[in-house]
């Protein structure tokens, strides 16, 4: 993942040379409070590189100010105090107010701008949304800690925890899909990197590339995703066929994933010394009881190389499925299969034996179980 993004976030900085003249624009208003008279207008790149001064200039005795730039293209820019605090806005108009109290800058507010209007009460909904969700992380990551933690706890805490991603992620997919400037929608794709999957990300730019047909920005990014996409080995595996595999259960038993087609069939890849597989067994368990009768089972296999650490681990987690290992660890021939590089890690195979789902944890197990098992 952090591949993907680092390279997708390369590519959109080449963005901004590529569009056709977008013309002048003027910057003013007034500043109260100011650390500095020393005001900058920068234009702010896709990705890493480092803001560029486009016009500077010095606050009157009264804090107004006026900055110009001309863009070949609607983009990011910052009104930057010098060693000051900065704020963020879009020039999808040639004649852009701003009025800020250094005191409080994060209440600015812009005229003449819909397009910074909106990002400023995005940032201000993002920030809000996304404290809840960082604490139910650090929640769920805290109980690793705890030597014999309740299992109905754990359950509780990423069941929070998911219902919390998933309503932060459909605030992001819902403000992208309601954006009318596509400066405003690079910027929320980027911020969508950190919480949302890859294949949901490239839905998102499919739709905004066709809605901003013209923007050669999207469209580049939409062409960046896809090649990136079609590398990625964990998105490479959706709605493909399930690798098959024949491996020893526990008494010694030869078992087949392709044994199992007919069947809806979460392969479950996770090992005993794993904590966070173990933390996540209480939800995979769960899930389980609640769909085993509606044509579902679960095949689970193991990176363990310990076969005693393995069968206590099935004991003590309650997993009543059937669980295979070759005991090789991280040399077990599924690795290389199935391009595991982490675990937990699954994936859904349907009856016909092709994958439908990947890397489902928590909620989102449940959600998309109860999707295909009406």
């Amino acid at each position: 993942m952090k591949q993907f993004l680092s390279v997708v976030i390369l590519g959109m900085a080449l963005i901004a040379c590529q569009q056709k003249k977008y013309g002048a624009f003027i910057v003013s208003g007034r500043i109260q409070n100011s650390p500095s008279n020393k005001i900058l207008l920068e234009s702010l790149p896709f990705g890493a590189q480092q803001p560029v001064v486009v016009d500077s200039t010095t606050l009157a005795s009264n804090g107004n100010f006026e900055l110009r730039g001309t863009a070949s293209a609607e983009g990011l820019y910052l009104l930057a105090i010098d060693n000051g605090p900065q704020i963020l806005f879009i020039n999808d108009s040639k004649d852009i107010k701003v009025e800020m109290d250094a005191h409080n800058y994060k209440a600015y507010t812009t005229k003449g701008s819909a397009a910074s209007t909106a990002l400023h009460q995005f940032l201000e909904a993002y920030s809000n949304k996304f404290g809840p969700l960082a604490d139910a992380y650090l929640q769920a990551d805290s109980l690793q800690n705890i030597p014999h933690p309740d299992s109905a706890l754990i359950a509780s805490v990423n069941l929070r925890k998911e219902t919390l991603l998933n309503n932060f992620n459909n605030f992001l997919a819902q403000t992208i899909k309601e954006s009318n400037s596509a400066a405003f929608t690079y910027y929320v794709i980027g911020k969508a990197f950190k919480t949302m999957q890859p294949d949901a990300i490239k839905q998102l730019v499919d739709a905004s590339a066709n809605k901003f047909k013209d923007n050669a920005g999207i469209q580049r990014l939409q062409e960046i995703i896809n090649a990136q996409m079609a590398s990625d080995p964990k998105v490479a595996l959706l709605n493909k066929p399930a690798p098959n595999f024949t491996i020893a259960d526990t008494s010694g038993k030869m078992v087949s994933l392709n044994n199992f087609k007919g069947k809806y069939v979460l392969v479950d890849f996770w090992a005993s010394w794993c904590s966070p597989c173990r933390h996540e067994n209480p939800n995979v368990v769960a899930a389980y009881n609640k769909f085993k009768d509606k044509n579902f089972t679960i095949l689970g296999v193991s990176l363990d190389n310990d076969k005693s650490a393995w069968l206590k681990a099935i004991h003590d987690d309650k997993l009543t499925w059937t669980q295979v290992s070759d005991l090789k660890q991280w040399q077990s021939s599924v690795v290389d299969l199935y391009k595991i590089s982490g675990i937990p890690f699954n994936v859904l195979v349907n009856p016909q034996g092709i994958i439908i789902g990947v890397e489902l944890r928590g909620q989102e197990l449940q959600d998309k179980l109860a999707e295909v098992l009406k």
